[in-house]
């Protein structure tokens, strides 16, 4: 944790201050929580009242906000944002500790940047690229001729598989995997017969992986995540899907084969989406929704339901569907 004072916070920020510029920060807290050396935020008019109140030395929030006697503002258009960006600044990531620890196990033949962090019973195997100021956690497995690109980071036990391409400045939580067999099986002579899957994934800069999400390789080709995408924890993405740049899935959603998602889509947690779908740019896909095999979501208004259908579409319906049952009874 890094202390600042009001001042240069807000120069960091890039953001006019109000009030007392020698304030020093320790810490960021919740309106509620906060005490006179902690940061916090209002998003909005309807917090002012509560920031007005709360024991915080220093609001981010929009240029109306009244502070208290002694509260030192920054004006902000964005607070929720700038406030994520104060937290950079107060807690920064730790820095890569340049080496190989003892227990790791590194073929001969496998590049790994002197400024790169490997840590203990790490595998990297044969051909793999490790870009500078890459930090690999204990656990972490790393297949043949992998490449994983600067300053991106792994937590513990994630799996990599042969042949993943990774860009840079990505983040990659707790037991996820990438690159396993997409799910292909064909009848044959009364038994299933596994498709083998000789494609490969290749994944965009400053993407972030959840804990516990699964992004398996292609058929053939490529399962690709966009530059930017953010995947929450225990989210599958299966063969040959196409997930665009700044593509944000919620949890426990689950993509079959062959899916695309257009850039700057938001899909809620819990979503099914069948074969070949296809989401548009900037589409929505509200939580729970079930989207049928080669359906398409349109940019527009919000889907919803199983089958996904627009918002105004699926209350109408459970509007409908609450009137019916009180006939009923």
């Amino acid at each position: 944790m890094a202390d600042i004072s009001t001042h240069d916070l807000a120069l960091r920020l890039g953001l006019p201050l109000r009030g007392d510029p020698a304030r020093l920060l320790t810490g960021a807290s919740l309106l509620e929580e906060a005490g006179p050396s902690d940061v916090a935020f209002a998003g909005a008019p309807k917090f002012f009242p509560a920031a007005a109140a709360s024991r915080a030395g220093c609001i981010i929030a929009l240029a109306d906000f009244e502070p208290a006697p002694g509260q030192s503002v920054i004006v902000s258009p964005q607070p929720r944002a700038h406030f994520a960006m104060a937290l950079s600044i107060l807690y920064p990531a730790p820095a890569a500790q340049a080496g190989i620890h003892t227990t790791a196990l590194v073929d001969p033949s496998a590049s790994i940047d002197p400024t790169a962090e490997i840590g203990p019973f790490v595998r990297i195997a044969a051909g793999a690229r490790i870009g500078a100021r890459v930090r690999l956690a204990e656990g972490c497995s790393i297949g043949a001729s992998v490449s994983i690109g600067d300053d991106t980071v792994f937590y513990p036990r994630v799996t990599v598989y042969e042949r993943v391409h990774i860009g840079a400045r990505c983040i990659f939580h707790a037991n996820a995997v990438i690159g396993a067999d997409g799910f292909g099986f064909e009848m044959a002579a009364g038994a299933y017969r596994k498709v083998p899957q000789v494609g490969t994934v290749e994944i965009g800069d400053d993407v972030e992986i959840g804990a516990g999400t699964c992004i398996d390789r292609a058929t053939l080709g490529v399962t690709v995540i966009g530059n930017g995408a953010k995947l929450d924890n225990m989210v599958h993405i299966a063969h040959n899907c196409r997930i665009g740049s700044h593509v944000v899935i919620a949890a426990q959603t689950g993509l079959a084969g062959g899916v695309s998602v257009g850039d700057y889509a938001v899909v809620g947690g819990q979503v099914g989406v069948g074969d070949k779908a296809r989401i548009e740019s900037r589409a929505i896909v509200g939580s729970g929704a079930g989207i049928l095999t080669s359906k398409i979501v349109r940019a527009g208004e919000p889907v919803w339901g199983t089958p996904a259908r627009p918002l105004r579409q699926y209350l109408a319906q459970l509007a409908t569907l609450s009137r019916l049952s009180k006939k009923k009874h």
